[in-house]
């Protein structure tokens, strides 16, 4: 009995000792699993926000405005860090709360109200003259363009109802633009409602001046400029005459016409005006821009 028991023995001392072998490796082999360590907070930066809605032109105060701290690399660029940099400042705009202040959105320093006055440069003066939307070239001249100013004057001792037109201004920015109703005389002598453009341009003093006089004596014109262009010019006016010139001197491509054909004379360009009984005409040859007169009575 004790013969046929040994290598029962035996066998189960190797399958215990396999077991504790296997049992030993797959302990080794199992970790224990990394505690991770929580990543360092980023580093924030106080930033003064809205504390609640603050309206277009609203003087900035201790109840509008706080701090709130933001992540450095998510930090609106150039906002306000110290809520004392914002007292008494005006808005420009509509402020939403916990909105960031920055510069943009409030009026230069020193501004004592968020009106017009306020985007009105030092040295300068807002005038405001009326205008129609074909003087604001169909609508497009809106604030923040820049336009050149021209009028139509009567010719000093002139005769009846000779113009001339002179740009009087250049590179004006516009400071507003507006639309009111007014009341006005129509054809049938009957008063009416009507629309009336407003435009508002930032001048010197003495551009003030010329504006006021050119807009009670002539015809007021705005003609806009592109974005950037900044260059003056000087320009001798513009009248009947060198209108007419002008067009005479252009040059003409040659007409079709057959190889044997004769050239027909240029018979020119006139302006005939009669006045009473006297007449008179200009002619103006295209050919040599030379101008005749003729002067007569006029034909019953």
């Amino acid at each position: 009995m004790k013969t046929k028991a040994v290598p029962h023995i035996i066998l189960a001392v190797i399958l215990a000792l396999t077991a504790g072998v296997l049992t030993i490796r797959w302990l080794g082999s199992v970790r224990a699993p990394k505690v991770e360590q929580a990543k360092p907070a980023a580093p924030k930066i106080e930033v003064v926000v809205a504390a609640r809605a603050i309206p277009k032109g609203g003087r900035l105060d201790a109840s509008m405005v706080k701090s709130k701290g933001f992540e450095a690399d998510a930090a609106p660029q150039g906002a306000l860090r110290d809520v004392q940099e914002a007292y008494g400042r005006i808005s420009a705009r509509d402020i939403s709360p916990d909105d960031p202040i920055t510069p943009d959105k409030l009026m230069p320093k020193g501004a004592t109200s968020g009106g017009l006055d306020a985007s009105v440069a030092p040295g300068k003066r807002a005038f405001t003259i009326k205008g129609s939307k074909i003087m604001g070239s169909g609508g497009l001249i809106t604030p923040g363009c820049r336009v050149d100013v021209l009028v139509t004057y009567p010719v000093p001792n002139g005769k009846n109802d000779e113009k001339i037109n002179k740009i009087i201004l250049e590179n004006v920015p516009i400071l507003t633009t507006g639309t009111e109703r007014e009341t006005k005389i129509g054809k049938d002598g009957r008063e009416e409602l009507a629309n009336t453009d407003f435009y508002t341009l930032m001048v010197a003093p003495e551009e003030a001046e010329r504006l006021a006089l050119a807009s009670d004596t002539g015809s007021l014109h705005l003609a806009l400029r592109t974005p950037g262009d900044a260059d003056l010019v000087t320009t001798s006016g513009a009248d009947v005459a060198k209108s007419l010139e002008a067009f005479a001197a252009a040059p003409a491509g040659p007409p079709l016409a057959d190889a044997g054909a004769q050239p027909e004379e240029d018979a020119g360009y006139s302006v005939e005006t009669i006045r009473g009984t006297e007449r008179e005409r200009v002619r103006l040859d295209s050919l040599t821009g030379i101008q005749t007169e003729e002067k007569g009575h006029a034909k019953p």
